[in-house]
């Protein structure tokens, strides 16, 4: 009889040590830093190819308004989207930084832009945002999206980086009263390359013709 009755009871106590025994739940993150300052691109009859003429009013660039995308304006759009489901990294939570990181950075880190950062860890920066203007095909905001994902070391297992545009029909404003209209039309453009950056990161590979 007493046998019998033991059999439950180590079952019982198995069962609350399983219970006790704390569960370690692995933390991905998904970083995300915003760009720098806009800058512009021209291509025209007589000239072309100078970057920020427009930015700078030189001679010859129709001079743009002043904070057109600010690091703070791209920021408060990232912060508004889903990033996590843009990118199709469920479970991962978002950190959308305040400031840009350095071109320098950008470019040359080979591994973490975080080093304290969890194993399972994602990075997606803004490294540039354009204005472009083409006598040919009109304007454009264009944007430089970098994309890597680490999963549990310091090698990458996934990196990518491409730009995505999108057509200006009110940006720049001729008159002032066009103002408002033409700078949230601009940000409505950044809003969307995010999205379009999160198609072509899982746009399925193209199959080679035989």
């Amino acid at each position: 009889m007493g046998f019998a009755l033991g059999l439950p009871l180590r079952a019982a106590q198995g069962e609350a040590a399983d219970i006790d025994q704390p569960t370690t739940v692995a933390v991905c993150e998904l970083h995300v830093w915003p760009a720098g300052a806009v800058r512009s691109t021209y291509n025209g009859w007589f000239h072309g190819g100078i970057v920020d003429g427009a930015i700078q009013g030189r001679d010859g660039y129709r001079k743009l308004p002043e904070s057109i995308l600010s690091t703070e304006a791209q920021a408060k759009i990232l912060r508004g989207q889903d990033l996590a489901a843009i990118l199709q990294l469920p479970d991962y939570a978002v950190v959308v930084h305040d400031y840009p990181l350095p071109s320098r950075a950008i470019r040359t880190t080979a591994g973490r832009l975080l080093p304290a950062s969890p194993p399972c860890y994602a990075e997606l920066v803004t490294d540039d945002v354009f204005y472009q203007e083409d006598v040919f095909a009109g304007q454009y905001l264009k944007a430089i999206f970098r994309f890597r994902q680490f999963d549990g070391s310091d090698a990458l297992t996934r990196s990518f980086g491409t730009y995505q545009q999108h057509k200006l029909e009110q940006f720049p404003p001729r008159e002032p009263e066009q103002l408002d209209a033409a700078l949230d039309e601009f940000r409505l453009a950044y809003d969307k390359t995010v999205n379009g950056f999160g198609e072509a990161l899982n746009r399925p590979p193209k199959k080679n013709k035989k």
